[in-house]
């Protein structure tokens, strides 16, 4: 079968450990891509805006499936957007706040115009998160934010948050999911959102089957795509180059 579509996370996949991958080749790829007409899509956890800047200088169409598959942008355009409810982000804001596992987490609400944390602009933490989120704000109150959010954004100094995310998943199983992000992070989405179900309608809109797309990633928030489509057993571009194989 003849493959038409491609779909790659970016950090720890596409992208080797100092954030970077082999432009030159990659265009060569893209230029091959675009001659035998396969589809090109970057699946990540992270907001849209932060994604094209990678790609600034690679010319070839690139659709992005952002926040875990609840934002789906093409050719600038939004083709499919999941909210959450704000009565249940008011909800999973408050269930955190009293859960001693949360107490001490980093939080993000990424929404559709901004995304915003009570994190200090002046902290350390604030400027790190700023590279992820471009235009990240910090507000007094996150139950005041009024923007309509994609995603939750939780993490911790530690790195095995397994623990919190079977407590949440326990608290709000078919409302919310918690799904890892890697390096002691949680994704909070709606429980029907995942990159597998993003995929899922760019194939229904293009016509691509399952087994004409070939998809990888490297974390708990790829599960979806590594169990439905084929897998890349050593995918992670440890040499600068996009992980193909």
């Amino acid at each position: 079968m003849t493959i038409k579509l491609i779909a790659t996370d970016i950090d720890g996949t596409f992208l080797n450990d100092n954030s970077q991958y082999d432009h030159a080749y990659f265009q060569q790829l893209m230029t091959q891509m675009k001659t035998q007409n396969v589809r090109f899509i970057v699946a990540s956890g992270n907001q849209y805006p932060h994604l094209p800047q990678y790609f600034e200088e690679i010319n070839g169409e690139i659709t992005y499936l952002a926040e875990d598959g609840a934002h789906i942008v093409a050719n600038g355009q939004a083709i499919s957007e999941d909210l959450i409810p704000p009565t249940l982000v008011h909800d999973a804001l408050r269930w955190m706040a009293q859960n001693d596992g949360f107490k001490h987490a980093w939080l993000i609400l990424s929404g559709q115009h901004g995304s915003y944390t009570e994190i200090p602009a002046s902290a350390k933490r604030f400027k790190q998160s700023s590279y992820f989120y471009g235009d990240l704000r910090s507000v007094m109150d996150l139950m005041e934010v009024t923007d309509a959010i994609y995603k939750l954004d939780i993490t911790w100094r530690q790195f095995d948050v397994s623990q919190q995310e079977r407590d949440f998943n326990a608290a709000f199983k078919g409302w919310l999911r918690a799904t890892s992000s890697g390096l002691g992070g949680l994704d909070i989405i709606l429980p029907h959102v995942n990159k597998a179900y993003g995929l899922r309608k760019l194939q229904d809109m293009w016509g691509i089957t399952k087994a004409e797309t070939l998809a990888f990633g490297d974390s708990g928030n790829d599960v979806e795509i590594r169990l439905r489509y084929e897998k890349c057993p050593g995918c992670r571009a440890t040499t600068g180059r996009p992980g193909y194989g």
